[in-house]
C-alpha cells in the first residue's frame, strides 16, 4: 500500500466512525501492522490529514481526533448537487435524471441521487442529510399531489438553493419548473371527443393523500362537457384486481369508451389487463397516456400520449439552480412553466356504436 492509499484509508476510518472522535490514535505500529506498511510511511500519510484537520498532533499525548473531525472532513472543494426523485425505479424520472446530470456535468458539477418512494418522511430524511453535508443546491422533484412544506421549510432554514420540479407551492418561495397539466388534459379529452367519445374514464396516476392536478383537470373538462366522469384505479393493485375492477366498469349499458390515464405505466397496466379479459385496444376501447416514455411507441399497438417535455424541464430546472447558487438572494423566485403536446399514434379509435362493440 503506497502513502497516499494509507491516507485514504484512515480518512475513511475518520469519517466512517471506525476512529472515533475524540480519541487518540492507535500506536503507529499497530496502525502500520494493520496497513501492511512501514511506520515511516504510516507518519506521512497522517500529515495531510492534521492539515486538513481530520487529525489533531497532540506532543507528550500522540495523535488525537478532533471532535470537529466529520465537518473538517468536508471536501467544500466537491461541486455536488442533489437530485431528489419520488421513484428512481420509473423510467420518467431516469429521461428526466438523464438530462439533469448531462447539465450539471458541463458546469463541473457531480449528482447525488436521492430516492423518496413517494413517502414524504423519506423525503425529509434525505433533505436533512443534504442540509447535514452543506451540499451546493437541490432539484426536488416531488409528486404535485403531496405536501412538500417540511422539506422546503429545511432547506430554506439552511440556506441551500433550490428549484422544485413538476410541483409548486402557494406560497411560491421557491424557484419552480412546472408543466401546464390543464393543456395537456385538455388537448387529450379533445381529441377524445372529436372521435365521438363522450364516456370517458380517468385513470389515476398516483396514490396520494389529494386528487392529482390531472385529475382535477379532467373532472372540470367532463363537467364543462355535461358528460360522466368515471374513475379507475391500478397502480400498486394486482392484475386479478384491476381485472376485476374492469369487469364491473365496462360491464354496465352506460360503460366509457375510452380511458385517459394518468401516466403512461398505468396506460401500460390498463391495455395489458383489458388484453387479458379479451378487449381489444382500439377497436373495442381506447387508451390515451400522459408522458410520452420512450418505449411506448415500440408497444405492439403504439401509444397516443401527452409528451411532456422532460428533458427540457430537467435541462431547466439545472439551469435555474446554477442561476440562484451565483447570483443568491438577489434573484427573485421564479416559476416556469411548460406545454405538453398530443403525440397520437394508434391506441385510439372512432367511439364504437352498441352494434359493433
Amino acid at each position: 500500500m503506497k502513502r497516499s492509499q494509507a491516507t485514504d484509508t484512515i480518512r475513511e476510518w475518520i469519517q466512517s466512525g471506525k476512529l472515533p472522535r475524540g480519541v487518540l490514535l492507535p500506536p503507529e505500529r499497530t496502525l502500520a501492522s494493520e496497513l501492511g506498511v512501514s511506520r515511516p510511511t504510516i507518519r506521512r500519510a497522517l500529515e495531510p490529514l492534521v492539515q486538513e484537520g481530520l487529525l489533531e498532533s497532540q506532543p507528550g499525548r500522540g495523535t488525537l481526533v478532533p471532535e470537529n473531525a466529520a465537518d473538517a472532513g468536508l471536501r467544500t472543494d466537491w461541486k455536488v448537487l442533489a437530485l431528489l426523485l419520488p421513484d428512481i425505479a420509473n423510467r420518467f424520472f431516469s429521461e428526466v435524471a438523464e438530462s439533469i446530470e448531462y447539465t450539471a456535468l458541463q458546469r463541473g458539477y457531480q449528482i447525488l441521487l436521492c430516492n423518496s418512494r413517494h413517502q414524504t418522511h423519506l423525503e425529509e430524511f434525505h433533505v436533512r442529510q443534504i442540509v447535514a453535508q452543506k451540499l451546493k443546491g437541490v432539484i426536488l422533484a416531488h409528486d404535485p399531489n403531496q405536501e412538500v412544506s417540511g422539506s422546503l421549510d429545511l432547506l430554506r432554514a439552511a440556506g441551500i438553493p433550490t428549484v422544485l420540479l413538476f410541483s409548486t407551492t402557494r406560497e411560491a418561495a421557491c424557484d419552480s419548473v412546472v408543466l401546464d397539466e390543464r393543456a395537456g388534459i385538455d388537448q387529450a379529452l379533445r381529441y377524445l371527443t372529436s372521435l365521438g367519445h363522450r364516456r370517458i374514464a380517468f385513470c389515476r396516476p398516483l396514490p396520494g393523500p389529494r386528487p392529482h392536478p390531472r385529475e382535477m383537470h379532467f373532472r372540470e373538462f367532463m363537467e364543462r362537457a355535461g358528460a360522466p366522469a368515471t374513475y379507475l384505479d391500478v397502480a400498486g393493485r394486482t392484475d386479478d384486481e384491476i381485472q376485476a375492477s374492469l369487469r364491473d366498469l365496462l360491464s354496465g349499458p352506460d360503460a366509457p369508451t375510452a380511458c385517459l390515464a394518468g401516466n403512461d405505466n398505468v396506460a401500460l397496466m390498463l391495455t395489458k389487463n383489458l388484453a387479458a379479459l379479451d378487449i381489444q385496444v382500439p377497436a373495442a376501447f381506447s387508451v390515451v397516456g400522459f408522458d410520452n416514455l420512450r418505449f411506448v411507441q415500440h408497444l405492439p399497438v403504439p401509444l397516443t400520449t401527452v409528451d411532456q417535455p422532460k428533458q427540457q424541464m430537467g435541462r431547466r430546472a439545472a439551469e435555474m439552480l446554477f442561476e440562484r447558487i451565483d447570483n443568491g438572494v438577489g434573484l427573485p423566485f421564479r416559476q416556469e412553466v411548460f406545454t405538453p403536446h398530443l403525440v397520437i399514434r394508434d391506441s385510439c379509435s372512432v367511439a364504437p356504436t352498441k352494434g359493433n362493440v
